[in-house]
């Protein structure tokens, strides 16, 4: 197939990367590193795509991170996780080469790039319980606080990171963040900013704005792109190969009819997740597979709410599944595992074999106002504010008239959930066995199972649910160089494909957080390497210093061991003990545990464990401490410290109600609770005087012309 040659180019590169995903963004990183010429090209006006609203995971076995912590691992035992959990939808090739390369890759990003990830140590795999599965460890994420203080500095030089596309709600992630705000560099706008920082230290041309339309063929190799820019046609010679990085096609109504089993899918990406890149291979004879799969999630749809121009479809799995809710199906029956969102996917699915319709949908979630006493409802504040979108009954049988559910049904499924619920049971669906269920709920100590908890205080609340995705999972058939296969088995040359454009036959049925993400950077970086001419496990001897990123990255990297030498140095000024400080969320979990604080230089060098999860070793300026304190307490936390004394006293005052031990109870409970408030203030005061200090120590011991090329 021959497509029409253009009389000039707009620009000729080695490789052309289409979509600025995380896979895209380290294919350009990695070619560039290799001594070719990269540009990306990015459809929308923001950068990061499906990953920027992502927990911004990434799923390899036996990673450097997780070894280096003491946990056990291994290939076997990833390849028996996924072969006995994939439901024979994946390919062995595939899936050998992503458990092969994902660890050297994930030591080479963090090498030539500025991003920089930790293991979460203590997350399991979806179904640990199964053979091969991980308790922890395999999970990787962007280092939670320093890479947002990084890209906070690095928007005020470059102000292409600022970007990065937002979120259009709060983020939330598998792994514990600082902030769910989504105006911070946190989750998958940290992978995408570590990603996108190194891109531009490198030289590396980011075009947003710029939707690739079709690819350019010659003599049966692709041999570059045709886009547009600005209104006009945009034409990219590529002469090592064209990637197709452009996300999954969960916006593709017209895809989605032909392969999906349910009736409509809402995208909880951005509209820029249309498929364009599946397109464009199909076009040129590129095989697809498993466009069946996606990885449905429940949503809400609030009049009014806007992503860029289309309706949105807030996700809501993360009011599903906790204490005090259920999912029920049409005919107000139980129908999954609400703590286990495959399993919620499995149900949207699920077909009625005797009336060939859809078994279980419309769907309903269900509350008691015990649930919404302790937590928010979408837009809504805990309590009993309501909204048009949100119905309300005095009694289980006025609720369900109003969402036109069998009265007597709803009513036997809670009486029936309750039960067992209070037993911290579910013999139905068993939710709250695995792992993952128990971490799921936001209520750790929620008594017998932080999973589950009944629905008995009126009035009760619901509403229906919508079928989202935040990707579907079928794509272009690749194989283990990443390069697109006609249905024969044919490469059509100079094509490559990564992310949700390249079908997950890696992994197939089987899914844990990440997977996506960690085949994404994976075989970005594979397509990199081959269209370099390295073949099959060939190692890359590149020289540092063969190009200026390398120089840059060697210089990097030395800075680095500069700032970790001279901390080591600075033993003789510590100001934080051996012990752990611990600084605790409301519900009584480790926000940070801080082991020590050391000057390095004009920085603090602070250490310490990050949400019980992480261990993390932070460098931070007078700036920095300010943001990361930003970062760590709300606004609620610093009200509390503010006014703790008003609550000790309004305790105290309640004590003249009381007598004997509650009085002394009382008493110590309150007294308690301010002395826990002015620690930690005074710990935060604390820390910003000997910031201060000692950057004013600093400057004033060191020639400016020192400090300049230490900063």
């Amino acid at each position: 197939m021959n497509c029409s040659i253009p009389d000039q180019w707009d620009i000729q590169v080695d490789l052309a990367v289409i979509g600025s995903s995380c896979g895209g963004l380290t294919a350009a990183c990695k070619a560039k590193e290799l001594g070719l010429s990269a540009i990306v090209l990015e459809k929308a006006s923001t950068l990061g795509g499906g990953t920027a609203f992502s927990g911004g995971v990434v799923w390899i076995p036996f990673n450097h991170h997780m070894l280096a912590a003491g946990l056990q691992d291994s290939k076997e035992a990833a390849l028996e996780h996924i072969r006995c959990s994939s439901m024979g939808r994946h390919d062995e090739d595939l899936l050998a080469t992503y458990l092969d390369t994902g660890p050297e890759m994930v030591r080479d990003v963090e090498r030539i790039t500025p991003l920089k990830m930790v293991s979460a140590d203590n997350l399991p795999d979806y179904r640990d319980e199964l053979p091969g599965g991980s308790k922890g460890g395999r999970l990787l994420a962007p280092d939670p606080l320093n890479m947002a203080q990084l890209l906070l500095d690095a928007e005020q030089k470059y102000p292409a990171i600022g970007k990065i596309r937002q979120s259009p709600f709060p983020l939330y992630s598998a792994v514990p963040l600082p902030t769910n705000d989504p105006r911070f560099y946190v989750a998958g706008r940290a992978l995408i900013g570590g990603l996108l920082l190194g891109c531009i230290e490198m030289g590396i041309e980011v075009l947003d704005g710029t939707p690739a339309k079709k690819l350019i063929v010659q003599d049966g190799r692709v041999i570059g792109v045709e886009a547009e820019r600005n209104g006009s046609p945009f034409f990219v010679k590529a002469d090592r190969g064209v990637l197709l990085a452009t996300g999954g096609s969960e916006w593709n109504d017209a895809l989605n009819r032909k392969y999906m089993r349910v009736p409509k899918v809402h995208g909880i990406t951005p509209p820029s997740n249309s498929g364009d890149g599946h397109i464009m291979g199909m076009e040129v004879g590129g095989a697809v597979a498993l466009m069946d799969l996606s990885l449905l999630m429940p949503t809400v749809r609030i009049p009014g709410e806007e992503i860029d121009g289309e309706p949105m479809y807030r996700i809501f799995q993360f009011w599903v599944g906790q204490p005090g809710n259920i999912l029920v199906n049409k005919n107000g029956k139980r129908c999954c595992d609400e703590a286990f969102y495959p399993d919620i996917g499995r149900a949207f699915e699920e077909m009625d074999a005797q009336k060939l319709t859809h078994a279980n949908l419309p769907m309903y979630w269900i509350v008691d106002q015990g649930f919404r006493d302790w937590m928010t409802v979408g837009t809504l504040p805990r309590g009993t504010e309501m909204a048009d979108w949100l119905q309300k009954g005095e009694t289980v049988e006025d609720l369900a008239e109003k969402l036109g559910l069998p009265p007597a049904n709803l009513r036997e499924t809670i009486e029936r959930f309750n039960t067992f619920a209070r037993e911290g049971k579910d013999p139905d669906f068993h939710r709250g066995e695995s792992a993952y269920d128990r971490r799921w709920g936001y209520r750790p100590k929620h008594k017998p199972n932080p999973a589950l908890g009944p629905l008995e205080k009126p009035p009760y609340y619901g509403l229906q649910i919508h079928v989202g995705s935040v990707g579907n999972l079928g794509g272009l058939v690749t194989n283990s160089n990443a390069q697109v296969l006609k249905a024969s088995g044919e490469v059509i040359p100079g094509l490559y494909a990564t992310s949700n454009t390249a079908a997950a036959l890696h992994f197939g049925c089987a899914y844990t957080s990440g997977m996506v993400g960690g085949k994404a950077m994976t075989f970005g970086w594979i397509a990199a390497r081959h269209a370099a001419g390295f073949k099959d496990g060939e190692k890359a001897a590149v020289p540092a210093a063969r190009t200026a990123a390398g120089r840059q990255a060697a210089t990097a990297q030395a800075q680095q061991s500069q700032v970790a030498a001279q901390a080591s140095a600075s033993t003789d000024s510590p100001s934080a003990s051996a012990k752990t400080i611990n600084i605790l969320n409301e519900d009584g979990t480790s926000l940070l545990g801080l082991q020590s604080v050391s000057k390095a230089g004009d920085r603090l060098c602070m250490k310490g464990k990050l949400m019980g999860s992480f261990d993390t070793k932070m460098y931070l300026n007078a700036g920095g401490l300010y943001q990361m304190l930003g970062l760590m307490m709300g606004k609620a936390v610093l009200l509390f410290l503010l006014l703790s004394p008003w609550y000790w006293i309004k305790g105290y005052m309640q004590t003249t109600q009381d007598t004997g031990g509650a009085r002394t109870g009382r008493i110590m409970a309150t007294g308690l609770l301010a002395l826990a408030a002015y620690a930690i203030l005074a710990f935060i005061i604390a820390m910003i005087v000997l910031g201060i200090y000692n950057l004013l120590v600093y400057h004033r011991q060191t020639p400016r012309s020192q400090t300049a090329a230490r900063g």
